[in-house]
This record gives structure tokens, sequence and C-alpha cells, in this order.
């Protein structure tokens, strides 16, 4: 009998993409499995002011699960220090898990998904926040992914 070891995390995505759409997955959580299949790291994500939209952070890796922390931070205008919003999106959980590979050399992969699912609302003043991704396991060190808004005029 194998006793679980700690492990990292293996990658971190950031994306402004829906997972709610009824096409089986595009957004990355197939219906069928729910595993991250085809979500991309965005450097740049594109809202449009006062439209709901989906901030999200995918966590692939890391046992026990790790401890997500998701920010966005945007700089003042006259001083440039950075200043949190004043409300951040409630953002819901998604976890799950499978087992890859050959008999007897099987490895249990984990994902998870921190998401706002259409909460996410930004203004002009969100134009170049950065958004950042944090996922830590308990003995290594954090892992960091960020991204910047961009924010359309309607």
């Amino acid at each position: 009998m194998c006793l679980p070891r700690s492990a990292d995390v293996d990658y971190l995505l950031i994306s402004d993409d829906d997972d709610d759409v009824g096409d089986g997955g595009r957004g990355g959580w197939s219906r069928a499995g729910t595993w991250p299949t085809a979500v991309r790291h965005k450097s740049a994500l594109v809202y449009v002011a006062g439209r709901p939209g989906t901030l999200r952070c995918v966590v692939v890796g890391g046992h026990p699960d790790p401890t997500i922390r998701v920010r966005v931070s945007r700089s003042q205008p006259e001083t440039g220090e950075p200043v949190l919003p004043p409300e951040t999106p409630r953002m819901t959980l998604r976890v799950s898990s499978r087992m890859e590979g050959d008999r007897g050399l099987r490895v249990e992969r984990r994902a998870a998904d921190l998401a706002s699912r259409g909460r996410f609302v930004t203004d002009v003043d969100d134009d170049e926040a950065v958004v950042s991704c944090e996922a830590t396991v308990d003995g290594f060190a954090p892992r960091l992914a960020t991204a910047t808004i961009t924010v359309l005029c309607q």
C-alpha cells in the first residue's frame, strides 16, 4: 500500500472563458468528466465595461489540495501605488481527479477550478488591472500566474 505524499502544483491557468456554455466543455470542463482540457492561460483578459464576465483560475496538481487565492489590483493614477478594488467577485470552487496510466503505474491527477462564473463585472477604472492567481501546498513555494485586464467600452 502506498501512502500519499505531498505533491507540488503542476501548473496554473488564468482565463476569462465562460465554462457554462452548452458546448460540451469549450471553456475547459467537459460535462462528462469535469476535467480541464481546453483552458488556456491568457496574458490579457478582455471584458466589456459594466457587463458580467467570468474570471477563472485553474490549478492542476497539488496534494493535499492547494490553497488558491485570486487577487485583482490596479494602480492609482496619481501615485502608481497598487489599489485593491472595493469589491471582489464571489467565486466557486470545482475539484476533480482522475487516474492516468497503465495498471500498476497509475497516477492520480487533480484539478481545481476557482471561478466567478458570470459574476465578474469591470468598469473603465479596471483597465490594465492585474489579476494574480496563487496556489500553495504546504511544504512547497507558492505558484503564481498573472494576467492583465483589458476593459472595452460598450
